[in-house]
């Protein structure tokens, strides 16, 4: 068991670095700093508007309690990463509309 947090915190860590690459900005994981969030099931603080989960399991993952446990004040995601295979995201197709919607115009 420690080994899978400790696989999940390096996962975490990882996006935080990737997102702070892309976009600036410092992120943090929700456990160092907002327990009320980490409870929520949002792993990272710094993403806004965006709300993020990250899993890094072998195993099929139902997205749906996922999502629906996180805050409904942004746009949530579950970033699911796999040994070998490129990490995936999963979100509402409403929420995916509006960003698109925002991008595209």
């Amino acid at each position: 068991m420690l080994n899978a947090k400790r696989k999940g915190k390096r996962f975490e860590l990882r996006i935080a670095r990737l997102w702070e690459q892309k976009h600036g900005g410092t992120v943090k994981r929700s456990s160092y700093v907002n327990k009320e969030l980490d409870d929520e099931g949002v792993d990272l603080v710094g993403t806004d508007p965006f709300l993020i989960q990250c899993k890094a399991v072998e195993r099929n993952l139902d997205y749906l309690p996922i999502l629906e446990r996180m805050p409904r004040d942004g746009i949530r995601v579950v970033i699911h990463k796999r040994n070998n295979q490129p990490p995936l995201v999963c979100m509402y197709l409403d929420e995916w509309l509006d960003l698109t919607q925002t991008y595209l115009g």
